[in-house]
């Protein structure tokens, strides 16, 4: 195991000395997965312990304080191999094992995070996340996948797709924190009340808010002569409403009944 994460390390190592690890990270990952297959077919003819512990107990274990970088990484790869191989192991994991499994691979992803192995964080997640799905912990699950797009909007390139990821945590935490939707709705209310107002030269303040906070939940007009620019401001509120209301419950009841 030792040998293999070894090699390893030094091919993440040549990387991030010639500062490629950005653009060969994914690259890198499909050789991790090579060492990790050799190392599962070598486990399947030998005999695997049959234990209420986790096989590689040890490696998770050792302590990463050293204060040469490339060691840290080294000692993390190791862990993080082991990991994956714990994973795919011959042996079917008990609940207990998965539940602990699951702690190390997100303590092992947040070390990752920190050395900026983003690509191998979000996969650390990852498995986290298929771990909570076997023990039922669903809350844990979720932050876990959350934890694996926060990673994977770091290596986004900028443009288009990087914005959409950043509006989508911004405002719902990639789908994953619905709640952080009613922050927006209230902001979405203050906004547009204080628009109104100011559109309708702030006569009757009292009644132009009531129409924001019914427009919001009802967009149905009303009677009462408005100015074009307070129109204006309900028609886009009443669309955001709309579409805001229906994300919020979607997720939610996404969250509650999956």
């Amino acid at each position: 195991m030792e040998q293999r994460a070894g090699r390893y390390a030094d091919e993440v190592e040549k990387a991030l000395s010639e500062g490629a690890l950005r653009d060969r990270e994914r690259e890198l990952l499909d050789v991790f997965e090579q060492h990790t297959t050799s190392i599962l077919d070598r486990a399947a003819t030998n005999r695997w312990p049959k234990s209420h512990e986790l096989v590689f107990q040890e490696l998770y274990e050792r302590k990463n304080d050293d204060p040469l970088a490339s060691e840290r990484r080294r000692v993390l790869l190791v862990a993080l191999m082991a990991a994956e191989v714990e994973f795919h192991g011959p042996l079917k994991l008990t609940q207990a094992q998965n539940k602990d499994l699951a702690d190390v691979l997100e303590e092992l992803g947040e070390a990752c995070l920190a050395e900026k192995l983003y690509l191998h964080a979000a996969e650390a997640f990852d498995r986290a996340a298929e771990l909570h799905l076997m023990t039922s912990e669903n809350l844990a699950r979720d932050q876990s996948l959350y934890r694996r797009n926060a990673a994977l909007q770091k290596i986004q390139k900028a443009g288009v797709r990087k914005a959409l990821l950043w509006v989508s945590w911004v405002t719902c935490g990639y789908g994953y924190k619905p709640y952080r939707l009613l922050v927006w709705v209230a902001v979405q209310l203050v906004a547009f009340g204080v628009g109104v107002i100011i559109a309708t030269g702030g006569e009757a303040p009292l009644a132009s808010l009531h129409t924001v906070l019914t427009n919001f939940l009802n967009p149905a007009g009303g009677d009462a002569p408005i100015p074009g620019a307070a129109k204006a401001l309900l028609l886009a509120e009443s669309y955001l409403g709309a579409l805001s209301l229906n994300i919020f419950f979607a997720l939610l009841v996404r969250r509650w009944f999956r």
